[in-house]
């Protein structure tokens, strides 16, 4: 097991960071979540082991032990099972000072993903004033533009996990009903509803399944992401950001951004990387694009 350094774990303590990656191993990973372990992969390390090197690293003794076996598609992915300790049920963990609700059993859908940390950290110090957040899931990076006092508008099929947004955006302090909308309604047509009434914004979050379905319709991120990051580019006040995300496995790095370049037609602009926690190596994929005045 390739453990973070004892430096790395007292780094995330100053920041206030109590939900990232603690291992890497030849047969899956240790995420931690506030006081739970969550293993995922092949057979999990004994408990005894895990307890005595989280104790001797670390300091640290954890409530609770989870367990997920890791399958292909996101969508078969069952919750984790507890091991040892106590069950979680629904927690808050802490990333930068800011809260989130989330459920460690849940495995992939945790509430959080953790290998977005240093873009929800870049979209928190965007200083955007108006923020759309595409795909929203639980609207963690509608709480980092919140933080930096933007209004914000959350899209998202899913009903329930919009209402957990709005809880996140209340644990921290904010108004879900003072300058934050939340539409829960497919992404594909939310867009171009959004350029026929003239709205621009000044950060877009664009972090997408591989494959969905929404109001009878079927997302396929091969298909569908071009149209998205044209549209989306469409939207942005000059000097804008726009923040495209993620995990689909026959693409690489380079394959993204040549996708983004053909759908930006040559619109001036300025495509940066964006960037994963070291210790995530299994991280989604995004790109940092600026429309160029």
């Amino acid at each position: 097991m390739d453990w973070i350094s004892p430096a790395q774990w007292t780094a995330f303590g100053a920041e206030k960071t109590d939900a990232h990656r603690l291992a890497n191993g030849t047969d899956g990973w240790l995420d931690r979540y506030g006081d739970w372990i969550l293993w995922s992969g092949a057979k999990p390390p004994q408990v005894e082991m895990l307890r005595d090197e989280l104790a001797a690293r670390y300091g640290f003794a954890p409530r609770g032990y989870l367990a997920r076996e890791l399958v292909r598609k996101a969508a078969d992915q069952k919750p984790g099972a507890l091991i040892a300790g106590e069950e979680p049920g629904e927690i808050t963990v802490q990333e930068n000072g800011l809260s989130y609700f989330v459920e460690p059993a849940g495995g992939y859908s945790s509430g959080l993903f953790l290998d977005q940390r240093l873009n929800r950290q870049w979209v928190a110090g965007f200083g955007a004033k108006r923020m759309l957040n595409l795909f929203a899931y639980t609207c963690s990076f509608t709480v980092c533009a919140a933080s930096a006092g933007a209004e914000t508008c959350s899209v998202d099929a899913a009903k329930r996990v919009l209402g957990i947004g709005r809880r996140n955006l209340e644990l921290n302090g904010f108004s879900a009903a003072e300058g934050h909308r939340f539409l829960a309604d497919d992404a594909m047509k939310v867009v171009p509803r959004l350029m026929k009434r003239g709205e621009t914004f000044d950060l877009i979050v664009l972090d997408p399944p591989t494959f969905g379905r929404a109001d009878g319709r079927v997302f396929r991120i091969e298909k569908d992401l071009p149209i998205l990051v044209s549209d989306c580019f469409e939207l942005l006040e000059p000097g804008g950001g726009l923040l495209v995300s993620c995990n689909y496995a026959e693409w690489s790095g380079e394959d993204l951004k040549h996708i983004c370049n053909d759908a930006l037609r040559a619109s001036p602009s300025k495509i940066d990387p964006g960037t994963a926690p070291a210790e995530i190596p299994n991280a989604a994929l995004s790109l940092r694009i600026r429309k160029v005045n």
